[in-house]
C-alpha cells in the first residue's frame, strides 16, 4: 500500500516539478533576441501578448496571475530591447517610446455624427465619445474662457469645429486635443479674419446659413448666388426648402440621411427648413472659410430658385416657380 502511495505521490509531484522548472525557465528566459517594435491596438490587453510575442500561453497566464501589472496597457508603439525577459518586456510596456503621427481629414460638409463615425472607424474613439465631448456643458463653459467666440449658453461646439486635415498621434489620441486644434483653426482662419466684428447673434446666424450653403453648393462661383437666394427667401418669409436640414435632429450621418430623407421631409421640428420659415436651431455641418465668406458676401441676383442636375451637379436658376418647374422637367432625370 505504501508503495502504491509513493507512486501516486511521484505521479503528482514530478509533473508539478516539471511545470515549476519550466515556469522558472520561462520567467528568466530572454525572449527577445534583437530590438523589436510592437504595436498595441486599442482593443488589445496584456492577455494578447502571448500570441503577439509567440510566448507559451500556459506559462504566460501563470505569470500574469502571479505578477499582475500595476498599470493599464495603452494603445501605442513600443520598443522592446534585445535580451529582454518577460519581466523586462512588461516594464517596457509602461513607457511608450514612439510617437505614431498620422493625418486625419475632417470634410467641410460633415456633421458631428459624421466626424464621430469617422474617428470610431479609425479606432481612435468609441462610438459617441466625440459627440459627448463637444456637447458637454462643463467643457463648453471651460473653453469659453479661452475663446471669445464661445459663449457659456451654447449646447454644442459644432459651430466652431473647423474642417481641415489634422496631424495626430494615433497611439495617444485625445479628443480634447483634436477639439482644441479645431477651435484654434477656426479662430485663426475664420473668426479673426471675418467674424470678429459681428455680434454673437449675428455670428450664429451667419454660420447656420453657411452650413446650409456648404452642402447645397460645391462650386465656389455659385456659392454667393445660392447664399443670396436663401437670404432672400428668409427675408420674404419663405421657407428655405433645403432638404439637407431634414435629418439633423435624428442624429444621422450624411450617408444615413440619404436613405431616409423622404421619411422626414414633412416633419415639423427646429431644423426642417421644408416646414419652418427660419434658420435651423444650430448649424448642421462644419462650413469652410470659403463658404462662410460667400455667405457674408452673397451675390445679388433676380433668382428665387435653383436646382442641380444630380448627375453633373450643374446648377440651374429660375426667377419664377414656372421656370423652376420647367427646369425640374428638363434636368431632374
Amino acid at each position: 500500500m505504501n508503495k502504491i502511495l509513493k507512486i501516486l505521490i511521484l505521479i503528482i509531484i514530478i509533473p508539478l516539478f516539471i511545470i515549476y522548472y519550466w515556469y522558472q525557465n520561462f520567467k528568466t528566459k530572454e525572449i527577445i533576441k534583437t530590438d523589436k517594435i510592437i504595436d498595441i491596438k486599442k482593443w488589445e490587453t496584456f492577455n494578447d501578448l502571448a500570441e503577439k510575442l509567440n510566448l507559451n500561453s500556459f506559462y504566460y497566464k501563470i505569470y500574469l496571475n502571479k505578477n499582475k501589472p500595476d498599470f493599464e496597457l495603452k494603445s501605442w508603439e513600443y520598443k522592446i530591447l534585445a535580451w529582454s525577459n518577460i519581466s523586462k518586456i512588461i516594464n517596457q510596456l509602461n513607457k511608450p517610446a514612439l510617437i505614431k503621427q498620422i493625418n486625419i481629414t475632417i470634410l467641410e460638409w460633415w456633421n458631428i455624427y459624421d466626424i464621430d463615425s469617422y474617428l470610431e472607424n479609425k479606432w481612435l474613439i468609441k462610438s459617441w465619445e466625440y459627440i459627448k465631448y463637444i456637447t458637454n456643458k462643463a467643457k463648453i463653459l471651460a473653453l469659453s474662457k479661452y475663446y471669445n467666440f464661445i459663449y457659456p449658453e451654447l449646447n454644442t461646439l459644432e459651430w466652431y469645429l473647423y474642417p481641415d486635415t489634422y496631424s495626430i498621434d494615433e497611439n495617444n489620441f485625445w479628443i480634447n486635443k483634436l477639439v482644441i486644434k479645431q477651435l484654434d483653426n477656426f479662430e485663426k482662419k475664420v473668426y479673426d479674419k471675418i467674424l470678429k466684428k459681428y455680434s454673437p447673434e449675428k455670428i450664429q446666424e451667419i454660420l447656420k446659413l453657411a452650413s446650409i450653403v456648404e452642402k447645397e453648393e460645391k462650386n465656389k462661383i455659385n456659392k454667393p448666388i445660392v447664399a443670396w437666394i436663401l437670404k432672400k427667401r428668409l427675408n420674404n418669409s419663405w421657407p428655405i426648402w433645403a432638404d439637407i436640414t431634414v435629418c439633423y435632429p435624428h442624429k444621422l450621418t450624411s450617408q444615413q440621411c440619404k436613405m431616409v430623407v423622404s421619411k422626414y421631409i414633412k416633419e415639423k421640428n427646429e431644423y426642417n427648413t421644408r416646414t419652418m420659415v427660419w434658420l435651423p436651431k444650430t448649424p448642421i455641418w462644419n462650413p469652410s472659410f470659403e463658404t462662410i465668406f460667400a455667405t457674408i458676401n452673397s451675390k445679388k441676383t433676380p433668382y428665387w430658385y435653383y436646382l442641380h442636375n444630380t448627375k453633373t451637379w450643374k446648377i440651374y436658376y429660375a426667377i419664377t416657380n414656372q421656370q423652376h418647374e420647367k427646369n425640374k422637367r428638363l434636368y431632374l432625370r
